[in-house]
């Protein structure tokens, strides 16, 4: 019984905790009464120029940890130089009618953040918000990674002033690849900054790959938003 009780108290002494907490902090916003985890860089400052900042949106699965961005960077030995914004939206909120007007006016009031530099992704389910936050908010918007996902073809070019680079497989069978390749064709007919990248013979689950590639990271770091708040 001691040994049991010995390997227990081990196993809950090592990395869960770890990676959870170096996630980021939890919060409940004041304005969305929704739970977000804010990681913050390690230069971070509370003066003088702003941190980039990504607002990461989770899919269907409800979790706001499984697929973070940093997670996977570090697995894949990078060292992001953003700040990072997770909210988990449970029951009864919908990405779709997310109000991310309020959660990122509450944030960047809280945190030293470069509005100039404020970027969205997700995937699945938070591919859809990416391309409805981008729609519906623009204006807070340097960049866009939906992935996997899709969105309406009447409002995007809302976002035509936002650089977007979209990603999907060819042979997703749970988001039609057709979906993002509308949005990215009717982005381009309003002139706006948008590629896509086709995962050929991929199925749904790219943005492992995605969210482990300096690639990303690399461009989003070049995007600015000259209409920020």
């Amino acid at each position: 019984m001691h040994y049991h009780l010995t390997a227990i108290l081990l196993l809950l002494s090592f990395p869960f905790c770890k990676a959870q907490s170096s996630l980021g902090e939890k919060r409940i916003s004041e304005s969305t009464n929704v739970e977000y985890l804010v990681s913050l860089p390690k230069g971070y400052q509370t003066d003088g120029n702003g941190s980039a900042m990504i607002l990461f949106l989770h899919g269907g699965d409800g979790s706001n940890t499984k697929h973070h961005p940093k997670k996977y960077a570090a697995e894949a030995g990078i060292e992001m130089d953003f700040m990072v914004v997770a909210p988990k939206c449970a029951s009864g909120c919908n990405w779709s009618s997310f109000n991310f007007d309020a959660l990122l006016t509450e944030v960047t009031d809280q945190f030293n953040v470069d509005k100039e530099r404020i970027y969205v992704t997700g995937y699945s389910y938070g591919g859809y918000g990416t391309w409805s936050a981008i729609s519906r908010h623009p204006q807070w918007f340097a960049a866009a990674v939906p992935i996997a996902g899709g969105g309406n073809t009447d409002v995007v070019c809302n976002a035509k002033n936002v650089a977007v680079w979209a990603f999907h497989g060819d042979k997703d069978s749970v988001t039609s690849y057709t979906q993002s390749k509308r949005l990215i064709e009717k982005l381009q007919t309003c002139e706006a900054k948008a590629k896509l990248e086709t995962f050929e013979g991929a199925d749904h689950w790219i943005w492992p790959a995605i969210y482990k590639d300096q690639r990303l990271y690399d461009w989003l770091s070049k995007q600015t938003n000259t209409q920020s708040h």
